[in-house]
């Protein structure tokens, strides 16, 4: 089956794009809610009136329970869903409950047999914890399914995701992506991630993630197992993670669990519901509290799958607007673990400029140390080290931004509250002149920039006071936003 995967969008590794699976299309970044293939809470028609046009389920549970049925109408006739469908394994079942009375043969077959637009092949998650023994032994093991999966069934009417293991060794990660990728997979899974996030490992998961798109293309999609929480999706998705699965919306539902924005609330020590959705809107913590169990559930699974879809079309418009780093340093503020792998992320920051755009229509904000590490600075600062030529001997700080200089015999600059002395020819371009800063910081403030440009070479640096100012087509302010066309 022909797959196809095409990026629109982009800002740090996250990416808006359209995969396309058998004549089926999504947009990513999305996230595939997870269906039980025998007792379903929600149908399937309500998830795709939701916006919801690609689920998952799992073909081993499917195999073992409604293998005939499954075989004679089709996945899509038996779950009455005509989008997209992804099915596992039942990796994850041998992770649980140890090795299952199953091969790759076996699985591969089925799955193609029953119409599944993507199927993962055969793998042994690496879990958590684990000895490299270990979870050496899982990689080889996942690899030989995958490239005999392959190798047999690559011309079967299925695109095959291979998976990607390794848990915390990272050197095991990029090397099974890179055999995937070897062996032709147009689309990688990166598989443990789920009892990492259940530790609150977050930050070791940033190390997992970008030691597997390290070893991608940029044209291969990354899908991530089990990473359906709210706050950790931003984080995901500025990672380059372009698609999702997850059953939280309904597991977080059976244990009286509600979604919010800013974690995850028990519903018996609520008093209000901070939500507008269809089910939130329309009662009260005390009516949910008053259902059954089954009823409670299902009310719950809504509200969560519609927090959930928000904040994936919150991701995707922060792509677009240029301010992803912004959204995940905002949720990152919601838990201590958070902020550990936001600082993480900010590790990255070379790694992320390959998606970050030269130009934006949005300023940015620094608002702490870390900001300091956004790629538009660290490639903004490599311009202006690029562009500084003395032209004179005298050097002229001037206020706010303008053409030419106060002074005929002087260069003029600006100052930016962290990079520094820039040539007032530059102060239009971005982000020169469209930083909002807290503080000024080294070469930022008035003494910094005056010691920077006696480093330069000036004999002699002075305050000239302000040229004659020309608002930036771009705008100063984070906030509205330009008419200008994105730059690539």
């Amino acid at each position: 089956m022909g797959l196809s995967f095409e990026v629109k969008e982009s800002d740090l590794l996250g990416r808006i794009g359209t995969l396309q699976v058998g004549g089926k299309t999504l947009e990513t970044p999305y996230m595939f809610p997870v269906i039980h293939p025998v007792n379903q809470l929600i149908h399937p028609s309500e998830l795709l009136s939701m916006g919801f046009r690609g689920l998952m389920t799992n073909s081993y549970i499917l195999r073992k329970r409604r293998r005939d049925e499954a075989l004679e109408k089709g996945i899509h006739r038996l779950l009455e869903f005509d989008g997209m469908f992804i099915t596992d394994s039942g990796g994850y079942q041998v992770l649980e409950y140890g090795d299952l009375d199953v091969g790759y043969r076996d699985v591969a077959e089925f799955q193609a047999a029953i119409g599944t637009e993507l199927a993962v092949t055969l793998d042994r998650p690496t879990g958590y914890p684990q000895r490299r023994p270990v979870a050496r032994e899982t990689v080889e093991y996942s690899l030989k399914n995958a490239r005999g999966t392959l190798a047999e069934f690559g011309d079967r009417p299925t695109a095959w995701v291979g998976p990607i293991q390794g848990g915390l060794y990272q050197d095991l990660v990029k090397r099974s992506a890179k055999a995937l990728v070897a062996a032709g997979f147009g689309i990688l899974a990166l598989g443990s991630p789920v009892q990492v996030m259940e530790n609150y490992m977050f930050a070791d998961l940033v190390d997992m993630v970008i030691a597997a798109r390290r070893a991608i293309p940029y044209s291969v999609p990354l899908h991530l197992f089990g990473a359906g929480h709210p706050l950790t999706m931003p984080l995901a998705v500025a990672l380059g993670c372009d698609t999702f699965d997850s059953a939280s919306y309904v597991l977080f539902a059976r244990t009286g669990r509600y979604m919010s924005r800013s974690g995850i609330l028990t519903l018996q020590s609520m008093k209000h519901l901070p939500c507008s959705c269809a089910v939130c809107s329309k009662t009260s913590v005390k009516e949910l509290l008053e259902l059954d169990h089954p009823g409670r559930t299902r009310a719950l699974s809504l509200h969560n799958l519609h927090v959930l879809r928000e904040e994936l079309e919150g991701c995707k418009e922060a792509i677009v607007e240029g301010r992803l780093w912004d959204l995940v340093e905002e949720r990152s503020m919601t838990h201590p673990r958070l902020r550990d792998a936001f600082a993480r992320l900010a590790e990255y920051s070379e790694d992320l400029e390959a998606g970050t755009p030269a130009m934006k229509e949005r300023g940015l904000f620094v608002r702490s140390d870390l900001d300091l590490r956004r790629p538009e600075l660290a490639m903004a600062a490599r311009r202006l080290a690029g562009a500084a030529r003395r032209s004179s001997k005298k050097a002229v700080i001037v206020e706010g931004h303008g053409l030419g200089s106060p002074k005929r015999d002087a260069d003029a600059y600006v100052v930016h509250p962290q990079l520094g002395p820039v040539p007032a020819e530059l102060s239009f371009q971005y982000p020169f002149s469209q930083t909002e800063a807290a503080l000024a910081q080294g070469a930022g403030d008035a003494a910094g920039a005056k010691r920077r440009l006696r480093e330069l070479g000036y004999s002699s640096v002075s305050a000239g006071g302000k040229v004659r100012s020309r608002r930036s087509r771009r705008g100063g302010s984070p906030s509205p936003r330009s008419s200008s066309a994105r730059s690539r």
